[in-house]
């Protein structure tokens, strides 16, 4: 199964306004289109639902590695597609194309390299859960019922990831509009609370916008400054889809810098 940084180098990397990738074409045509064609449906995302309850609009469900692995009604390219991007040699091409810049903190925090930890999937729950967790998980917004709205504004992710990555799976009938990734910036630096679910939109501006697009990749490692959300999508019965790629610590390593860590 080709990764999806089967091309990229370095040379990729953006630095404003913080360091990430965005690869258009990140999978050749003809694997993307199949690895599309086998996308997982709303039923195999979703929980059961009673009766003909609604979904909720603009909601985003998942689908994660580990219960890929179990399915036996997802069909094998989904599943290999899965398996190479929760793998720890896609976590290795990720920690390369980035060396560099990965923040101070977290390379102390790990005694000095990303590499050399115990990993394993992510899981909700686990008697001996690994250091390090990866996934690979299908996720959906729902279609948009009634007023426009978004699904998550400026945030920071968890404090114990380590990157992000979105792969966009966009649907060749999806006409609607909205739904981009903004990345923004603080307006006068970090502030208390960073780790809430949506940041006040008076703490940050809107630095670039990545219009959602089919076979579009972004991806950045997580610091301080990696702020990012999804702009307002208005009334629409089609849904956003994307894989989202990830690694996670155990335990969470994100903190606000100090006066020592503004003067290195």
């Amino acid at each position: 199964m080709t990764s999806v940084l089967h091309s990229v180098t370095p040379a990729d990397i953006r630095l404003t306004p913080f360091p990430h990738i965005v690869i258009d074409n990140a999978l050749p045509p003809d694997l993307y289109t199949q690895i599309a064609a086998a996308y997982p449906t709303l039923d195999q995302i979703m929980p059961p639902r009673s009766g003909d309850q609604p979904y909720l609009s603009n909601s985003r469900y998942t689908l994660s590695a580990w219960i890929t692995a179990l399915l036996d009604d997802l069909a094998p390219a989904w599943k290999a597609f899965i398996a190479r991007h929760s793998s720890p040699a896609f976590f290795e091409e990720v920690v390369s194309l980035f060396d560099g810049h990965w923040p101070q903190a977290l390379l102390h925090h790990l005694g000095g390299s990303l590499r050399g930890h115990r990993m394993g999937l992510l899981q909700p729950s686990s008697d001996d859960p690994p250091r390090l967790s990866l996934d690979a998980r299908a996720e959906i917004n729902t279609p948009v019922y009634g007023a426009a709205s978004v699904s998550r504004g400026p945030h920071l992710d968890t404090p114990n990831r380590l990157f992000t990555g979105l792969l966009y799976f966009r649907a060749e009938e999806d006409d609607s509009t909205g739904g981009e990734l903004h990345l923004y910036r603080w307006k006068n630096g970090p502030i208390a609370g960073f780790d809430t679910f949506q940041l006040p939109e008076d703490s940050v501006e809107v630095a670039v916008t990545l219009p959602y697009r089919a076979n579009r990749l972004v991806l950045f490692p997580q610091q301080i400054g990696a702020l990012h959300g999804v702009g307002l999508r208005p009334p629409t019965p089609h849904v956003r889809r994307y894989v989202f790629l990830t690694a996670e610590l155990a335990e969470p390593w994100l903190t606000l810098p100090t006066d020592e860590d503004r003067a290195r």
